[in-house]
């Protein structure tokens, strides 16, 4: 009894001690006052990687190293699934099937112990004996909508759960809801997939009109991309006036009213952008549509040679995406309380789609420019203690790998021919072609295309890279799983040990920050 007694003494004695020297707790990251997500629309490592050997910045893009105030950036893998419509005897329903058929949904998954088995993993429903495309990988819509509100569906919804009857908040809703500006930019139409992921909730991606009457019926401060109706992509006029990307002809002619749509100052020039980037008369709201029918500079045509990746001049009628990120920021920064902005560089995506190297370089390396203006204005205008920036992208497209990863029965490598049949001819297929290894994309040096093959003219479900900067960054470290094998291949150029997330961590790590 005395024994007792004495150990518990003793133990209240320890416990006082402690209790008197308390352990130090580490200071609390600061929360951000502001929220920046940039997306490059369908590029994974390998296409990254391709821009960076052309621009021969490899491993020291400005987010890519220490900022000057000491700020490290973290760099991630991102995984990106979708969920797979079935009927009810659990068949896949594929791209193009009546959706009233499903009567329930299945998840995609990217595991790293079976990716690197076979080369074709990534995109293995593609092929016989499945042959249903998009039942593999996500698109851009269900992808946009695990980013920004984190929740899977499948493909074509815009933050609608996968049988279109309930909604799901969006990261912009939130930091709307406490008193935040938000806003949407993109180098493609304004309403197109990334951007109404945004704020816009629909059954389909592609009700263009019923989206961006939404965008302006919300209460987004800025939004800004192309989908003009009176030019084309060459800064011609458009040979028919399309007005579903900017909500409908009367929707446009309010727009454009001197009282404006919704508190909304709309402009369009070139110029207009300009002033918005220097800062100039700032409007607290402002619809912006660049004019161009879809994209700044991928889809333009007939133009002069230049000494661009793909020898022809850019449209000088719109402005770049650095220039209308910048406008965004100086807009969106009114708000004390601060704010959330998406940022896309939407035609990589089309690029890859169209296997097309030169320009799809051309549009990477606009979105790393906008990357290097973002940074500065921070820099400028903000802290890194106050500001997290997320650079990722929503997919892979193209199946970009290096030159000999397969040997091709019939094409080669390239497709020097950009006919239909060539670029077919090229792409990797199983029961024709022989898979050699896996091979990054080769460095040749800065101004030349990289050694490379495209395999697809779809999407895959290889990770694609993330950096996060600032304020709330730590918070990814949560969330990681590793592939050995993507670090073999990728992670001595970027640095990167193999993490890797899902894309619905995105919208975790942004929610959190803003709500802590």
């Amino acid at each position: 009894m005395g024994l007792h007694r004495t150990i518990v003494v003793f133990v209240l004695l320890l416990l006082g001690s402690c209790a008197s020297t308390p352990t130090p707790r580490p200071a609390a990251e600061p929360a951000p006052r502001n929220i920046i997500l940039m997306i490059s629309d369908g590029i994974g490592f390998n296409g990254w990687l391709a821009a960076d050997y052309y621009q021969g910045r490899a491993g020291s893009q400005s987010y890519q190293v220490t900022r000057p105030d000491g700020t490290e950036p973290l760099v991630y893998g991102l995984a990106h699934t979708a969920l797979n419509l079935v009927n009810d005897e659990g068949e896949l329903l594929g791209r193009g099937s009546d959706p009233a058929e499903a009567t329930g949904a299945v998840e995609q998954r990217y595991d790293p112990t079976t990716r690197w088995t076979r080369f074709e993993n990534a995109m293995t429903n593609d092929f016989a004996p499945v042959n249903k495309i998009y039942t593999s990988y996500t698109d851009s819509a269900a992808a946009g909508t695990a980013l920004m509100s984190g929740r899977k569906t499948s493909n074509g919804r815009i933050n609608m759960d996968w049988s279109g009857e309930h909604r799901f908040a969006t990261i912009a809703e939130i930091a709307m809801d406490l008193e935040r500006s938000a806003g949407s930019v993109a180098s493609v139409m304004v309403s197109h997939a990334t951007p109404a992921a945004v704020i816009a909730h629909n059954v389909s991606r592609n009700n263009y009109a019923d989206i961006f009457n939404e965008m302006v019926g919300s209460e987004l401060d800025v939004i800004m991309g192309a989908g003009h109706p009176d030019y084309g992509n060459s800064g011609d006029d458009a040979p028919e006036k399309n007005y579903q990307f900017v909500g409908g002809e009367a929707t446009y002619a309010a727009l454009r009213e001197a009282s404006g749509l919704n508190g909304f100052d709309y402009l369009d020039t070139k110029d207009a952008f300009s002033a918005l980037a220097a800062g100039q008369s700032l409007p607290q709201r402002v619809v912006g549509i660049a004019r161009a029918g879809t994209t700044l500079q991928a889809a333009r045509d007939g133009l002069g040679a230049a000494d661009t990746p793909s020898g022809m001049a850019y449209n000088d009628a719109v402005p770049d995406l650095a220039t209308m990120s910048q406008g965004a920021l100086n807009v969106l920064n009114q708000d004390e309380d601060g704010f959330f902005v998406m940022i896309e560089g939407g035609a990589v995506d089309w690029m890859g789609h169209a296997n097309n190297m030169p320009r799809y370089i051309e549009e990477q390396v606009d979105f790393n420019l906008a990357i290097d203006a973002v940074i500065a204005w921070v820099e400028e205008n903000s802290s890194w203690e106050e500001t997290l920036l997320i650079i990722t992208s929503d997919h892979e497209c193209g199946g970009i790998w290096g030159e000999g990863t397969w040997i091709n029965s019939e094409g080669g490598p390239v497709a020097a021919d950009r006919n239909n049949e060539a670029l077919a001819a090229a792409r990797f297929d199983p029961a024709e072609d022989v898979f050699n290894e896996f091979l990054a994309v080769q460095d040749r040096g800065a101004g030349n295309l990289p050694g490379y093959q495209f395999s697809s003219p779809n999407h895959t479900n290889d990770l694609v890279p993330l950096w996060a900067i600032g304020a709330g960054s730590a918070k990814f470290a949560e969330f990681t799983r590793t592939d050995a094998k993507a670090r073999e291949l990728w992670g001595e150029v970027y640095n990167w040990n193999g993490d890797y997330v899902d894309n619905t961590v995105v919208f975790d790590v942004m929610q959190a920050a803003l709500t802590r």
